[in-house]
């Protein structure tokens, strides 16, 4: 079975729509401007994003293969029924989750895989490859389209099997703190005693190797798309050619900061919001942040989340690790 569902947003929340526009009016009102790096992702932001997954200098995605690869042994032994389900939030392409797949096919491994992405494209795509490639297989696959929790919700409510969720990647590095302890105790109240969680921390490393990885044409045409999409959701008239990116460490926050500065005055008018945002010449705008940890922070990270770690799973070089994690009894 291969199929793909836009899920139905819980009571508490709002469309996708209305979430994009309140977060650009907000950003975009601040004296310091900054809006979040989720707003590129539409279908084109992820082609552009994997693009820059597979350059050499962009460190997070090559070890995190290398991890996945690596320890599929381990990781398929926190399995412990005839059936469970494999669950991805911000799945994307689910590039290095095929690795895990093709291990737990062939190890005769019972599961049902639900790849959740707020890109319908991204979701659609991954559910059709996996189909043309699997499907002479035992492999069950529904694509979720939508807020990582009503899918969660929907799937634990439907099928009360044990659940392996991986959160890899770096988003949760691209939250701030406060966000990333809320988000982590949700997900906590969320999952059962028996559920595992395995998830991607970019650890703290040479400043120069952040530098390289954040500062390159792919990554400047990936922060630009972000004008794109507010042009095309909100009715807004960027001009991307009045915009230039730029990345820097920021050893105070010890995260990667990527900014868009405006090379002039200018004003610009979203018709949706009716509002005009005026910029001053090399006024800047946030558009990405990166926090980079250390493992003291991990720890401490899961045990405020009500989170207990198993094991902390490391590339060769240590820049990543994929750390097992389940709700402490």
């Amino acid at each position: 079975m291969f199929e793909t569902k836009t899920l139905k947003a819980g009571s508490a929340s709002i469309s996708q729509e209305d979430q994009f526009a309140s977060a650009v009016h907000k950003g975009l009102s601040l004296d310091n401007k900054c809006l979040p790096s989720w707003l590129i992702f539409d279908s084109a932001g992820s082609v552009i994003f994997k693009a820059i997954t597979e350059l050499a200098e962009y460190l997070p995605a090559a070890c995190e293969f290398e991890i996945i690869r690596n320890h599929k042994n381990k990781i398929a032994k926190l399995i412990s029924g005839d059936k469970f389900n494999l669950i991805e939030l911000g799945s994307g392409d689910g590039c290095k989750t095929r690795i895990l797949i093709e291990h737990l096919l062939n190890e005769n491994f019972g599961f049902h895989y639900f790849p959740i992405d707020i890109s319908s494209g991204a979701v659609t795509n991954l559910v059709r490859s996996l189909e043309a490639e699997q499907q002479d297989t035992h492999l069950q696959v529904t694509g979720l389209i939508g807020d990582y929790f009503d899918g969660l919700n929907a799937i634990i409510q439907e099928s009360p099997k044990q659940n392996l969720v991986l959160f890899l990647g770096v988003t949760l590095n691209n939250m701030d703190r406060d966000t990333a302890r809320s988000f982590l105790k949700n997900l906590c109240e969320t999952l059962g005693p028996k559920d595992y969680l395995l998830i991607g921390f970019d650890l703290m490393k040479n400043p120069k190797l952040l530098y390289s990885a954040y500062n390159n044409q792919l990554f400047e045409k990936f922060n630009l798309h972000l004008l794109d999409r507010i042009n095309q959701m909100l009715g807004a008239n960027f001009n991307k050619n009045n915009f230039v990116q730029q990345g820097q460490y920021n050893p105070n926050t010890r995260a990667v900061e990527s900014y868009l500065y405006s090379t002039c005055n200018q004003t610009v008018h979203i018709k949706s919001l009716d509002e005009d945002y005026h910029f001053k010449a090399w006024e800047t705008m946030q558009t990405e942040q990166s926090f980079k940890f250390t493992l003291e922070e991990i720890e401490s990270l899961a045990t405020e989340s009500g989170f207990q770690i198993e094991e902390h799973l490391f590339d060769s070089q240590k820049y990543f690790v994929n750390s097992i994690w389940r709700v402490a009894p």
